[in-house]
């Protein structure tokens, strides 16, 4: 921690350096454009020797009278404050490039006697003034950037934490499900309580080990979902027919787990609560820059399948993985219902 805040502040220090010797530089330029080549060594001397003025003038602006009345809503004060000091370093400023620069490096610009006058001083101040509007300019332009980074670093924080606590969540959800499931099945249809348990077996030695990283091979993620849902298939018997397609090389992808089992899960536990036949249709397709899962959910009844947070985190864990990448589409009808997953890797 101690490494990044000294790194930070190298950082900004590198930052003033740079503005002001561009300051220099620039000006020297400018001035010499106007008054020929020859006098660029006595602009840069200026520029340079009057440097601590207004670099003076500018931080005691922008580090002490805006915090200490602006931003405190002390407007008379501030404006007051602008006035002193627009007069004091004015002053100084007339007096360092007259007598320090001027008289030394070219004394056809010393100016006349009597060149501390009120009028002098305070159009000198003003036309000085630019340096420190940039200055802020720029300051408020850094401070609004660094506080909309600091702003996303801090939502993807969130975000992350907010998946990681997700991905801890769903494992025990799932075990206690399929759990529940078993038990139901082995009051109704007692016969077919074995090969149910080598399927979630099967699922589980999968789910628990793989199912929590962060990104798993694609290959791994279709037998997940295909194991997933066999298990449902044999507990549900005739009233759920199942389709599993898969087109595409799988070996070129690595995904989020489980991103279309939170979809699948809704309707499967619907279709345990009504006696219905429902037919479901997954379909990965994998293509050189495309990849598809989809998840179709059919019954002649009519029937709904309620939103939940499962569903919503999905959202989340696709903007986080494929920002600007993938599209989620869902087509609803009465008994009918398709869950898309488009991603564009």
């Amino acid at each position: 921690m101690k490494k990044d805040i000294l790194h930070i502040v190298k950082s900004v220090y590198l930052l003033h350096v740079v503005f002001w010797l561009t300051w220099i530089i620039s000006f020297t330029f400018i001035q010499t454009l106007n008054d020929g080549a020859q006098s660029w060594f006595v602009w840069l001397m200026y520029y340079i020797i009057t440097l601590p003025v207004f670099v003076a003038h500018t931080y005691i602006i922008a580090y002490w009278l805006l915090p200490k009345t602006f931003f405190k809503e002390r407007y008379l004060w501030f404006a007051a404050g602008i006035f002193v000091l627009l007069i004091v370093f004015s002053v100084l400023e007339l007096l360092v490039s007259n007598y320090l620069v001027f008289q030394f490096f070219d004394k056809t610009r010393m100016f006349s006697p009597g060149f501390l006058n009120f009028r002098n001083i305070v159009i000198s101040g003003v036309g000085n003034h630019y340096i420190i509007l940039v200055f802020l300019a720029i300051k408020a332009g850094t401070s609004w950037y660094r506080a909309e980074y600091e702003k996303q670093e801090l939502q993807r924080s969130n975000l992350e934490t907010e998946l990681e606590i997700y991905r801890y969540q769903l494992q025990p959800r799932i075990v206690f499900e399929l759990m529940d499931e078993l038990e139901s099945l082995t009051i109704k249809k007692g016969e077919n309580a074995p090969e149910m348990i080598i399927n979630i077996s099967n699922f589980l030695n999968r789910f628990l080990y793989e199912g929590k990283e962060e990104l798993i091979p694609l290959e791994q993620e279709v037998k997940l979902l295909e194991e997933f849902m066999t298990i449902h298939s044999h507990a549900l018997g005739d009233r759920l027919t199942s389709n599993f397609i898969v087109n595409g090389n799988l070996k070129t992808y690595v995904v989020p787990p489980l991103l279309l089992l939170p979809f699948i899960n809704s309707a499967i536990k619907m279709a345990y609560e009504c006696n219905e036949n429902y037919e479901s249709t997954v379909i990965i397709k994998v293509e050189r820059k495309y990849l598809l899962f989809s998840f179709t959910f059919w019954s002649e009844h009519s029937f709904s399948i309620a939103d939940n947070e499962d569903n919503k985190i999905t959202y989340q864990r696709l903007h986080y993985n494929y920002p600007g990448k993938h599209r989620l589409v869902e087509n609803i009808d009465d008994n009918f219902r398709e869950f898309s997953i488009e991603i564009y890797p």
